[in-house]
């Protein structure tokens, strides 16, 4: 190619203009930080519900029961009272269910060492609620009250003498 004089063979057009940051080289340290802050929010969160719970031991459970149940009328009491003590009984071993009725309970509950001790006055105590709930037999509730703290200590100390083991 033959160039007259007056052409330039090419001309220079100068710097181009800087390139803008792409989005990941504007924004990583955003992003560090945020997964950062995830991160350390997520095990805040973990280690908040996988803590340890205080738990109130039924029997602290059962006595708050009778404490209110003293203050009572007969038929309320009576119901409450056993509802308490049912629930405490399965507290103490499974095979306790609060669904079982008397006779099923003193069935269940006679070849478990812990409740030996305490097998004749936990059932009188629930065949004297039972009467008084069915048959509508007189029964004071500072008696049943009595009756059932007696059972609860009684299995409480089987549960010591067992050493902790229900």
């Amino acid at each position: 190619m033959i160039l007259a004089v007056d052409d330039k063979p090419f001309g220079l057009l100068g710097p181009r203009p800087a390139l803008p940051p792409g989005w990941w080289e504007s924004y990583w340290a955003v992003v560090v930080v945020a997964l950062a802050a995830t991160t350390l929010l997520a095990l805040v969160i973990a280690t908040w519900l996988r803590r340890k719970r205080p738990v109130t031991p039924p029997l602290a459970i059962l006595e708050a029961a009778l404490a209110g149940a003293a203050d009572q009328p007969t038929a309320l009491a009576t119901l409450h009272v056993t509802a308490a003590f049912r629930g405490y009984l399965a507290a103490a071993h499974p095979a306790a269910s609060a669904a079982l009725s008397t006779e099923e309970l003193g069935a269940r509950l006679a070849d478990l060492p812990l409740f030996l001790p305490a097998r004749q006055p936990l059932l009188a105590a629930l065949r004297a609620a039972d009467a008084a709930k069915f048959a509508a037999a007189p029964l004071e509730p500072a008696i049943l009250i009595a009756a059932i703290r007696e059972a609860a200590h009684r299995i409480e100390d089987a549960h010591r003498a067992m050493g902790g083991k229900r």
